[in-house]
């Protein structure tokens, strides 16, 4: 019985509890179920607090209006399978790592569903994923359409169907209107990247996805950020080391392009240059992406002509090809800044900043200070 006297505040504190217990160990809704035993989870329901710690999305003008009968998250969530967020690094519950399962790689729009995972259960039925609160799988990104895709295992497996959405359903880069999905395969939907782990050991394979993903961009396939300054880190600590070199690129009118064109086209356009920055570049120069269409080129030792040498090549081998895109291709140019590398001059992360900010000081039109 739910004690209709409980207040907002405590209701609020109360979801805040459940939400820790709930991280500890995911609650899940058998299909079709129209009541939860549990009245710890029905207050926080009545709460209309996501148990991810996700606010309602109800506007503050209208929080002191009473809501709906109808209108709690037991309903939203139906047929549902409760998915927390399981952040890097936090190995999964047991009662999960058993069960196959999709783990979200990248979302453009929502950092905070990166390392999620679906536990797959046959015994669930059709699994479907989308958009909106009534799928088991929540995409809140607005290239994922409301009902966008689904997941039922039959004699062969799982199988994948697009369920007519927008902006189409790939496996592997493959664009499909239903596959079977085999273990590793890369799931595309919308503008967000999910794998199947469905081979055991599983638990173990995704603490090594989300190590892998911390140094290794999961877009492009380049490094990191972070992969980029622990290549920077493990040259300042050698011995004897020569001179290197660093140049940070970026791709131009990325803005416009996701205005005119929409952001798959953007994301697109950005793996595009990953793959043009990788047959133009000279052995022994890595590349990493920083974040949108920012890259960074790293070589631990001189090069022939130097840095300018390196900075004129791209810039010439990008403006020279339009780039290949899914839908088309478009015509591209990049703005770049380099530098020389002193051993002992400065820390990594200095020169980084340092050249990123005169690579956008260029962009902005005018010279650095």
């Amino acid at each position: 019985m739910i004690d209709d006297r409980t207040n907002a505040a405590d209701d609020a504190a109360l979801a805040d509890d459940v939400f820790k217990r709930w991280a500890e160990r995911p609650v899940r809704f058998a299909i079709g179920t129209s009541t939860v035993d549990d009245s710890h989870v029905m207050r926080a329901l009545r709460a209309e607090t996501h148990p991810w710690g996700v606010s309602k999305s109800t506007p503050p003008e209208a929080e002191s209006e009473p809501s709906p009968q109808g209108e709690n998250l037991l309903a939203r969530l139906r047929p549902a399978v409760v998915i927390l967020s399981q952040p890097l690094g936090v190995a999964l519950p047991e009662d999960v790592s058993d069960l196959p399962l999709l783990m979200v790689l990248y979302v453009r729009e929502g950092r905070r569903l990166v390392g999620r995972v679906l536990p797959l259960d046959a015994a669930i039925g059709e699994i479907f994923i989308g958009r909106t609160p009534d799928n088991a799988l929540v995409l809140d990104d607005g290239s994922v359409s409301r009902q966008h895709a689904s997941l039922i295992h039959g004699k062969e497996g799982w199988l994948l169907k697009d369920l007519g959405s927008t902006n189409g359903t790939f496996v592997n880069s493959v664009r499909v209107s239903e596959a079977l999905l085999r273990d590793g395969d890369r799931v595309r939907v919308g503008g967000v990247i999910l794998q199947g782990v469905l081979d055991s050991p599983r638990a173990q394979r995704v603490d090594e996805i989300r190590a892998h993903m911390e140094t290794i961009d999961v877009l492009t396939d380049a490094a990191t950020t972070q992969g980029l300054l622990g290549r920077m880190e493990a040259w300042a600590q050698a011995a004897g080391r020569p001179e290197a070199l660093l140049v940070v690129l970026d791709l131009d009118g990325l803005g416009a392009i996701n205005l005119k064109y929409g952001e798959l086209v953007g994301d697109d356009a950005i793996v595009a240059m990953a793959e043009r920055l990788r047959r133009l570049l000279p052995d022994g120069v890595s590349c990493a992406r920083l974040g949108g269409g920012e890259f960074a080129l790293w070589r631990s030792e001189p090069l022939i002509g130097g840095v300018a040498a390196l900075v004129e090549q791209v810039i010439d081998g990008v403006a020279a090809e339009a780039l290949s895109l899914q839908e088309g291709r478009l015509r591209a140019t990049i703005t770049a800044a380099g530098t020389r590398v002193l051993p002992g001059a400065e820390a990594p992360e200095i020169v980084l900043t340092r050249v990123r900010e005169a690579m956008r000081a260029l962009k902005r039109g005018r010279s650095p200070a």
